[in-house]
């Protein structure tokens, strides 16, 4: 089974922020390519808050989000991640 991932990315450059919103299925197939566009949003300029929101996903690997954890990218937050992880950062 091929699990597709789409991921919105919407930069507000007055606030400086960036939010990823993936939408889809969450696999330890398809994580790395989350963690590359995170990492690349945040590079769009120098301090630049990075949010990844994944509340909207349908399913997610618990292996895949802690990948994410454990991924070292310089996000800020990463929501919907689990009951506790709601609004915290990761």
């Amino acid at each position: 089974m091929t699990s597709k991932l789409d991921i919105t990315v919407a930069v507000d450059l007055s606030s400086e922020s960036a939010l990823l919103s993936p939408v889809g299925q969450l696999t330890v197939r398809n994580v790395s390519g989350l963690i590359a566009v995170a990492r690349r949003a945040g590079s769009f300029g120098y301090g630049l808050d990075t949010v990844v929101d994944l509340r909207k996903l349908t399913g997610a690997d618990p292996e895949a989000v802690e990948m994410i954890r454990d991924s070292g990218w310089q996000g800020r937050r990463l929501l919907g991640a689990g009951p506790a992880d709601r609004g915290r950062a990761a």
